[in-house]
This record gives C-alpha cells, sequence and structure tokens, in this order.
C-alpha cells in the first residue's frame, strides 16, 4: 500500500462530503446592474439543463455578459 494512501482516502472521503447536498442552485448575475437571480432548487441534472436555457436566452436577447452558473445548495437544521 503506497505510503499516501490514508492521505488519498482523506481526500476522498473529504470530497464526497463537499459533493452532498439538498440540491442546486442556478444564479444568475448582472455585472450592470448588480442583481443577482437565484432559480430552483434543482436537481443536479434539471439544474444543469435550466442554466443552459437561460444562457441561451440572455445570448439571445444580447445579455452576454450576465453570469450564469450552477451551486450547490445546503439547507440549515
Amino acid at each position: 500500500m503506497p505510503e499516501n494512501a490514508p492521505a488519498n482516502a482523506a481526500l476522498v472521503a473529504a470530497a464526497e462530503q463537499l459533493g452532498q447536498c439538498d440540491g442546486y442552485i442556478v444564479l444568475a448575475v448582472d455585472p450592470q446592474t448588480g442583481e443577482v437571480d437565484a432559480h430552483g432548487p434543482y436537481d443536479g441534472l434539471s439544474a444543469t439543463l435550466k442554466a443552459d436555457r437561460l444562457r441561451h436566452e440572455f445570448d439571445e436577447g444580447g445579455l452576454t455578459d450576465v453570469s450564469v452558473g450552477v451551486v450547490r445548495l445546503h439547507t440549515s437544521p
């Protein structure tokens, strides 16, 4: 067993824990107005599809500077 195996296993476990979430949110950020819109929550695939649709709509509307991204949602107990 390689001597760095425990460290690698810890990194894998930490990455898996970070990936655990309660859903995903799609954010649209307009740098001109400072507005941030949140859409969701969605599952991973639905969030990706929504983000792609928004990106397409913004591009068609000439709003190519609006950033669209998907972020994890973590609810509080």
